[in-house]
């Protein structure tokens, strides 16, 4: 939801998320704070500013992405122009790399899930199946994620770590390249599919680019960039100045408008109508206090 604090009228997104009952996601809640709070010391994920619940909801109050996603982008423009893509990859790949020395895996990369927020920098979100604890060689195993973003192990049901996530990334990169996916995410003999099949790279491609998504969509997961070489030092990102990007201080290639709160027809959202008790969350409820709300 969006939403607006009176009388300052900041514009802040409200996720939430119901508290179910015989179900075990109050983990999943515990763990999605928890991760969101971290996560403020990256400026490319998601900054939470607030967290409280309900009888029945737990609700996170997040800084509002007025761009929208890369999935608005892609269908409303198609394939995205080569310098957004550069600018936009380079900022996942320092959020990922962020995430990634967290010990974070995100085992839900997808368009949909990554914003822009009104100043054009992108912001990775929603970590509600995201895995915790993997340094080093550890290993999770598991089906996560969204079909046709998922890496051939996940498929495989093999153990699996952050290449998983960088498989997803170059999923995501050739999609607001070419407006399509590289593999089709149906089909009864969907993992042999996977397994077989080697992405068409159009003409119009940069051999740059086709490159990378090549050493990206790698199906061997030991050998997949990200993983293994250093993918901030391919010649794609030969323009990028990491030290600048990380730093906020390259100007991005594309500002989206940002609306007002008066912009907007205010309305009172459903209230869910469920007279089962449910536990309260422990650890959620928190303020950041470098957020000045009330100012």
């Amino acid at each position: 939801m969006l939403a607006s604090f009176k009388p300052n009228k900041q514009l802040v997104a409200i996720k939430k998320v119901s508290k179910k009952i015989n179900e075990s996601n109050y983990e999943n809640i515990r763990k999605e704070a928890r991760i969101l709070k971290m996560a403020r010391s990256c400026p490319f994920v998601c900054h939470p500013y607030a967290a409280f619940q309900s009888e029945v909801e737990a609700f996170f109050v997040l800084e509002y992405a007025s761009g929208g996603s890369l999935y608005s982008m892609i269908c409303k423009e198609g394939k995205l122009p080569v310098e957004r893509i550069k600018f936009y990859t380079a900022e996942i790949v320092i959020g990922l790399q962020f995430l990634h020395s967290n010990g974070i895996v995100h085992r839900d990369l997808k368009p949909d899930n990554i914003l822009v927020d009104k100043d054009g920098h992108i912001k990775i979100c929603d970590f509600g199946i995201s895995a915790e604890g993997l340094f080093g060689r550890k290993m999770i195993s598991g089906l996560a994620g969204t079909p046709g973003y998922r890496a051939p192990e996940v498929l495989l049901l093999n153990e699996y770590n952050a290449g998983a996530d960088w498989w997803s990334f170059g999923v995501i990169m050739y999609e607001i390249a070419t407006g399509e996916q590289p593999f089709s995410p149906s089909g009864c003999a969907l993992r042999e599919y996977f397994l077989i099949k080697t992405p068409e790279y159009p003409s119009y491609m940069s051999k740059e680019m086709q490159d990378l998504l090549s050493k990206l969509l790698e199906k061997n997961k030991k050998k997949r960039l990200g993983v293994k070489g250093k993918i901030r030092e391919h010649p794609l990102y030969a323009t990028i100045k990491w030290n600048e990007l990380e730093e906020k201080r390259m100007k991005p290639p594309f500002q989206p408008e940002m609306k007002s709160a008066d912009d907007f027809n205010e309305i009172s959202p459903e209230v869910p109508v469920d007279t089962s008790r449910r536990e309260r969350v422990e650890e959620l409820s928190y303020v950041d206090p470098t957020w000045h709300w009330q100012e």
